[in-house]
């Protein structure tokens, strides 16, 4: 509650402080500030007009392109205004090309003053007495030169012009001291003796061509020296024998690799070297042991041998990259019992080095000569978290490679000529969290469905972009799915995709973020995916385009609604999705025997026409799974002896669609259907549209059958015509083809002709024993199952 009125007290405060016309404040809570101050005030102006008035909490005050009238405001307004606590002045791109008149500006308080980008020409006439001022920004502006400086911590004057120095003899107190981006040639010796606080030190970008012993010989707590980007070609020894120097800068000297002498004779608590695009050959040596971060990128070396790196047993990173290394001998790194890092990218390396460290994390072999990948590569580095293997010319991974890899978190093999990837060819890695398979044109079996990756538990990012036969291995392997239970991002970009399979998401339910744009998507099916790029709302989704059918051609799938996505109409459309439905759901026919023995005993006070009606429609009704399909689950079918349900008669007999729960007549008052047969004709089961599915959940007989819009079609079977139009749901989903089960659907579709041919065989010889029965008495029963025929 407190907090709450704090707050709310704050809130009221605020609205009632002033900010300056063509300014910004910002409030923040208070930290130094006495009790009585809820907040300070953070003021940024333009520029200034008379009536300006600042509140007593501004803290920070940063103005810009003021002008002489701006300026001589702002005095004012800093010299009769009561600003206690204001301790930070930022002047920039303004008309100060002489300070001397407004060095009233700098109060007692003001500790940190930056007058950057004001092309000043000579050091501001600051007071030298000001003990609170302890951090000066003087940096990109004009100096040629310097005076007399406040004894201050801090002080930059990068970006100058400024050619010698020798100004520093009573800043006693500086600490960081920056220099970069100047015309300096050469140090004296007496340059920085009297800085003997000084902790950092930047002369990059300058023109040093030397450095000679006696430069930094007074440095004693000196612990970042930045000496890079110059035109050194010689070190003197005992230059770098700093007792405190932590971390030296190098890069950017292609003069210095003449000596590999470099280093010696630096300190001995140096931990950090880079050396890079030095112009050196081979690994230079170096007395100290106790550097642990070694950055020698851009140089000239080749190889690397045995005994090169004895002198950096504490090697924790080791930075090689781009120096067009062809060979490491074995065990030249095996040594590095510390080393954790490796990069070797951008080189000519062709096959994986041996006997790397067991304590190694993370190896980086982009961008390579390596062919190939074998299954002793990385034996005993168990450890490995993250390899990095793509851009290479990888043509073949061994069964087994990554074994040894319990620990790797993070795999990429993209964009390598990679043939086959075949089944547990990435197996090992059993936490694997991001994998990369972006750019591979694999050739796999026809038969082969099973993703590369048999174990995808742990997987949090898939890159499949690019590569059209790893996305739909992907897709058809519903173990593989089930299994990604953590999957956040997959990208299916480029991947020559035309259909998603519409149940993706209920295995992937982590699932935060696909790409799929490149690819000519069937948007017949897919308002599913639009409703969830909806929610998602990332801006790469508004630009994902429909392909086909041709009336959605350029729409965005995001605009996808559900009554455009379906639009069954032909019948090859509909046996197409019937075809899906046959192969990727849980499907049967349900059991009618009890229905058929209700009409054994009733049919002689049943009329023939409302008989073999309900035992056509028990005998098609379809029910599917809620759920997507389970590649364990099987197809079982039962049929109906229809030993004369169909008599031999020139004149078409219609029967009239009626409620199937109650029995009664349909009473809902929209169409009925009507199913024709001519020449007595029987209904083969591969016949049947998507219009005679019906979807059932949980197996529950007591549902609706009947529901959406009326649809027409009609089939051809030996000659005969079957008109068919039934009520069906248009939210129904196309399923991906999965490869192994169109060989079930195959084996299920030809028992069932077959068993169709014996009933029909079956009825032919039962009507020559009973030809003396009437025609009013028809008997029906149950034939044996597919499984049970089998």
């Amino acid at each position: 509650m407190l907090q709450l009125l704090i707050l709310l007290l704050t809130f009221v405060v605020t609205l009632g402080a002033s900010c300056p016309t063509m300014c910004t404040c910002h409030h923040y809570p208070r930290k130094s500030m006495p009790k009585t101050y809820l907040y300070y005030t953070s003021v940024k102006c333009q520029t200034l007009d008379f009536d300006a008035s600042l509140d007593n909490s501004t803290k920070s005050l940063e103005l810009s392109h003021l002008d002489e009238i701006g300026l001589d405001i702002l005095t004012q307004l800093l010299t009769e205004s009561d600003l206690p606590f204001l301790n930070q002045l930022t002047i920039r791109h303004s008309a100060l090309n002489n300070f001397t008149n407004y060095t009233d500006l700098i109060g007692e308080q003001i500790n940190v003053l930056s007058l950057s980008f004001n092309n000043l020409s000579s050091t501001p006439d600051l007071p030298l007495n000001t003990s609170s001022l302890k951090s000066l920004d003087l940096s990109n502006n004009k100096l040629t030169s310097l005076r007399t400086l406040p004894n201050v911590e801090m002080l930059n004057l990068s970006a100058n012009h400024l050619s010698e120095i020798d100004a520093f003899q009573n800043i006693t107190e500086l600490k960081s001291l920056d220099l970069s981006r100047n015309n300096l040639s050469q140090l004296g010796n007496d340059t920085f003796t009297a800085l003997t606080r000084l902790l950092y030190l930047n002369l990059s970008h300058n023109s040093l061509e030397e450095l000679h012993e006696r430069s930094f010989n007074s440095l004693v707590v000196l612990q970042q020296l930045d000496v890079s980007w110059n035109r050194l070609s010689c070190v003197a020894p005992g230059s770098l024998q700093l007792p405190s120097l932590s971390r030296l800068l190098l890069a950017g000297n292609p003069r210095l690799g003449k000596s590999r002498e470099v280093l010696v004779g630096a300190g001995g608590k140096l931990q950090s070297v880079d050396a890079s695009q030095t112009g050196l050959k081979q690994v230079p040596a170096a007395l100290t042991h106790s550097i642990r971060t070694l950055k020698l990128a851009d140089n000239r070396i080749k190889s690397v041998s045995c005994g090169e790196l004895d002198t950096y047993p504490l090697l924790q990173l080791l930075d090689l990259t781009s120096n067009n290394l062809v060979s490491i001998e074995e065990d030249a790194l095996g040594r590095l019992e510390s080393l954790t890092i490796l990069y070797l990218t951008d080189n000519k390396i062709e096959n994986i080095p041996r006997s790397l460290p067991e304590e190694l994390s993370v190896l980086h072999l982009e961008f390579n000569k390596i062919v190939t990948v074998t299954k002793d590569d990385f034996e005993g580095m168990q450890k490995l978290e993250v390899l990095l293997l793509n851009d290479n010319k990888i043509t073949l991974v061994e069964e087994g490679a990554f074994r040894h890899l319990s620990s790797l978190a993070t795999l990429d093999l993209s964009r390598n000529p990679i043939s086959a990837l075949p089944p547990g060819s990435l197996s090992g890695p059993s936490a694997l969290q991001v994998l990369r398979l972006a750019g591979i044109e694999t050739v796999s079996p026809a038969e082969d469905v099973s993703f590369p990756l048999p174990v995808p538990d742990h997987l949090i990012t898939l890159d499949l972009s690019g590569s059209p036969g790893l996305a739909r291995q992907l897709l058809a392997d519903t173990a593989a799915l089930a299994a990604s239970r953590e999957l956040q991002e997959v990208d299916f970009s480029d991947a020559d995709l035309e259909f998603v399979r519409s149940d993706l998401l209920h295995f992937l339910t982590q699932l935060r973020m696909i790409h799929v744009n490149g690819n000519s998507l069937n948007c017949s099916e897919l308002h599913w995916l639009a409703a969830w790029m909806r929610r998602q709302d990332e801006v790469e989704y508004r630009d994902v385009l429909c392909a086909n059918p041709p009336d959605l051609w350029g729409t965005r799938i995001v605009d996808l609604q559900p009554s455009e996505v379906h639009r069954p109409g032909t019948t090859e459309n509909q046996n197409k999705y019937l075809f899906n439905w046959m192969i990727h759901g849980s499907s049967k026919i349900v059991n009618v025997n009890k229905t058929i023995d209700k009409y054994r005993e009733n049919d002689t006070r049943n009329n023939k026409s409302q008989h073999i009606t309900e035992l056509i429609k028990k005998s098609t009704i379809l029910t599917t799974s809620a759920t997507s399909m389970n590649p364990t689950e099987t197809l079982t079918i039962k049929t109906i002896e229809t030993r004369e349900l169909i008599q031999s008669t020139s004149t078409e007999t219609q029967i009239n669609h009626t409620d199937l729960d109650t029995g009664s007549e349909n009473k809902t008052g929209k169409p009925e259907q009507v199913i024709s047969f001519n020449n007595t004709t029987e209904i083969p089961p591969n016949t049947l549209t998507s219009q005679q599915i019906v979807a059932r959940t949980n197996n529950n007989d007591d549902m609706p059958l009947i529901d959406g819009n009326m649809t027409e079609s009609t089939s051809q079977w030996n000659g005969s015509t079957i008109e068919m139009s039934m009520y069906t749901n248009n939210d129904h989903q196309e399923r991906l083809l999965h490869p192994g089960m169109l060989i079930l659907a195959a084996g299920v579709l030809c028992s069932i002709v077959t068993l169709t041919m014996l009933v029909a065989k079956f009825n032919s010889r039962k009507k020559r024993e009973n030809h003396n029965l009437f025609q009013e008495d028809i008997e029906v029963a149950s034939l044996p199952s597919v499984t049970e025929l089998w």
